[in-house]
């Protein structure tokens, strides 16, 4: 077969154009009609894709509209059970080229069609060869390139369409849909063929659904779990911002707000005198430790660090708490917290003392009995959360070490996904957003140290618009849901990059959107989801994106920067054992039985 007719074929002819517009062209559709019993015959359908014959090139085009003539419907109507006169016009979006000698298939429209050019049906292996060797063209490798089974073109059985992960996530990746238009099968499908050729990701799964789902994937749980093979885990507070820490406390601008922030400095201060003996010499003391503090060689005064961890000022030196901040001014800086919050609640009340001991500015005066009353309520909130089951996933010991598991995940080789569940944590205080922020920002700084620059990693978030472009807290102590942004802004030269799953683009802010390379579009009815991906994507335009209502469960437009045209894709289902439990309430099983459950109940009234 001929390299021509392998991308043109003269028995699936099915039009010639008839007028031609910058992106569109329109023609004749002699054999589009479905009376007289031809329905199985007609040629000629929306959403079919076609090539036009351009002599060297070979224009790739989607059909969107097909219609009678308005002078012809009567006639039709007329003759629908005999030998109808009428012809079929259609219109086509023109999408890409195919060059006819290599038939790759490139961006743009290179030759403009011509009135009376051909069209004809596009054969389905010809046509997903055409994009495969497009997309491999400039991969890099000695080997077969890898390659990410998706699915096949709409309408196209023998069509299949498989893409480098280069093209795929190298630019970020994101998937929108409705409930129920088959979104988190196409999250799952790219996770498994991650696991399968080799790569890395870890999975945030928001609802519990992909809990078993993902083929060899390290499994945890952030909240109460009896599943051997989903361990307990937890985000230790030490790793949490000070403004995470603030917007879950929530103290009051005026007394708490500066109490808070001083007695974290102090228990960071605290735990570095702790450890550098040499540069502070330490003067036991009972259960009291005494700290020497140094401005060159020259002695300033005693720091005392009590049996908790904490600073005592009260009637203490405080030139010799300023020394020590000057002097540790680098490794106070650190943006984490640093420190054992189990003794937050003693050092905020330890902040609360007198500037000024009887007139001698060197030392802090006695403790403060009015501002540990204004106080107290920050104290005891602390106390409390300590010991709440909804924030066990940051302040228990309970579980192993998320970062450390991470750490061990990273160094394995062999491990290729890794699923972390939030379905048990609890909405209160906002701990979802902030663990979740959190374990972004702690990747985003695993990036930053170039830990993934020689093994690149995906990180895919399910329920996306949960989690980005928010701000929690109140309005004295808010932290900005920014660590995913983040990454979608700056991960991908240090290789850390993600997938981004939601139902609402709408809440996904549009700086985060704009860095998005590839788009799976699944259905959408929302007037302003739909107008949100048009805005973010210039390659979809309103020809393809009126397809994007009517699309079947499981269906998608693929957008992307590397591919040469928006293409409808039917994504392959997940295997068996790796779809997500994404559906709703089984209502026939459990309505039916309500009559039976009620009936068992003792008469209340009776009682």
């Amino acid at each position: 077969m001929s390299e021509l007719a392998s991308l043109i074929e003269p028995s699936k002819r099915i039009g010639t154009v008839t007028r031609v517009t910058a992106s569109a062209v329109e023609l004749t559709l002699p054999n589009a009609l479905a009376a007289l019993g031809r329905r199985g015959l007609a040629k000629g359908s929306v959403g079919d894709f076609v090539f036009v014959d351009c002599d060297r090139s070979a224009i790739l085009g989607r059909v969107t509209e097909v219609g009678i003539p308005d002078r012809q419907r009567n006639v039709l109507e007329h003759q629908i059970e005999t030998d109808p006169t009428v012809e079929p016009q259609g219109r086509v979006q023109l999408l890409a080229t195919a060059s006819k000698t290599t038939r790759k298939v490139t961006r743009g429209i290179n030759t403009q069609p011509r009135v009376g050019d051909g069209v004809y049906l596009a054969e389905g292996g010809a046509l997903s060869n055409s994009i495969k060797d497009a997309l491999e063209g400039d991969v890099k490798g000695d080997s077969a390139p890898l390659l990410v089974e998706l699915g096949y073109l709409s309408g196209l059985d023998d069509a299949a369409l498989s893409i480098p992960p280069e093209k795929l996530f190298g630019r970020h990746c994101g998937v929108f849909g409705a409930t129920g238009g088959g979104k988190s099968w196409t999250v799952s499908r790219l996770v498994n063929e991650i696991v399968r050729i080799g790569g890395k990701c870890i999975l945030f799964d928001p609802t519990g659904e992909f809990a078993g789902k993902v083929a060899g994937a390290w499994q945890y749980s952030f909240s109460e779990t009896g599943k051997d093979d989903q361990p307990l885990v937890r985000f230790p507070s030490e790793n949490l911002s000070e403004l995470d820490l603030h917007a879950l406390l929530t103290p009051t601008g005026q007394s708490q707000g500066p109490a808070l922030r001083s007695a974290t400095k102090s228990l960071r201060m605290a735990r570095v005198l702790a450890a550098d003996a040499e540069r502070f010499p330490v003067e036991e003391n009972g259960s009291r430790r005494n700290v020497l503090v140094r401005r060159g060689d020259d002695p300033v005064g005693h720091v005392v660090v009590e049996e908790q961890g904490t600073i005592e000022k009260a009637n203490q030196s405080r030139l010799a708490y300023g020394q020590a901040e000057l002097t540790l001014a680098d490794e106070l800086a650190v943006e984490t917290c640093q420190f054992d919050f189990s003794a937050l609640s003693r050092q905020v009340r330890n902040e609360c003392v007198r500037p000024v001991h009887n007139n001698d500015a060197s030392r802090y005066g006695q403790l403060d009995n009015n501002a540990v009353g204004y106080c107290n309520s920050l104290i005891i909130r602390i106390e409390t959360f300590l010991t709440s089951p909804e924030l066990a996933c940051l302040f228990s010991d309970d579980g192993l070490d998320i970062c450390q598991e991470i750490e061990n995940f990273l160094a394995d080789p062999n491990a290729r996904a890794m699923v972390l569940s939030f379905e048990r944590v609890s909405f209160k205080h906002n701990t979802r957003e902030l663990l979740l922020n959190a374990l972004g920002r702690y990747l985003l700084g695993l990036a930053r140290q170039g830990r993934f620059r020689r093994n690149p990693l995906v990180c895919c978030l399910d329920k996306a618009h949960q989690f980005i472009g928010r701000t929690v807290g109140d309005e004295f102590n808010s932290v900005s849901l920014d660590a995913f942004g983040l990454i979608a802004k700056e991960g991908r030269k240090y290789g850390l990059t993600t997938v981004i799953a939601t139902q609402r683009p709408r809440d996904v802010p549009q700086d985060v959107l704009s860095q998005l390379g590839t788009l799976f579009v699944h259905r959408l009815t929302n007037d302003r989801d739909r107008e949100t991906i048009e805005r973010a994507c210039g390659d979809l335009d309103r020809s393809a994106a009126a397809f994007i209502p009517s699309l079947s469960q499981g269906e998608a437009i693929i957008v992307g920067p590397d591919l040469p045209a928006p293409l409808p894709i039917m994504m392959s289902k997940p295997e068996r054992g790796q779809q997500p439990e994404s559906h709703g309430p089984d209502y026939q099983q459990h309505w039916g039985q309500a009559g039976d459950v009620f009936e068992d109940q003792p008469d209340a009234a009776a009682e």
